[in-house]
């Protein structure tokens, strides 16, 4: 999966304060519930579908990530 950004900075989408994924139509959609405390309650969700294989791939990166911070 590659996220491709197009325009003028800044690209942050901002901080997502929850994560989910599921298997649907043999992809793993991930979505991501992002604060958004200016504007409404529930901030916007970003979804994105990727192969399983990316899935493991980006589980791992995130597991090396989150352990590098100890």
């Amino acid at each position: 999966m590659v996220a491709e950004f197009r325009g003028p900075s800044p690209h942050d989408l901002g901080t997502a304060e929850l994560a989910t994924a599921r298997f649907v139509d043999e992809s793993v959609e991930v979505s991501l519930h992002l604060l958004d405390d200016w504007h409404r309650p529930m901030g916007p969700i970003i979804q994105v579908r990727m192969t399983p294989e990316v899935a493991r791939s980006l589980a791992e990166r995130l597991t090396a990530a989150a352990e590098a911070r100890t």
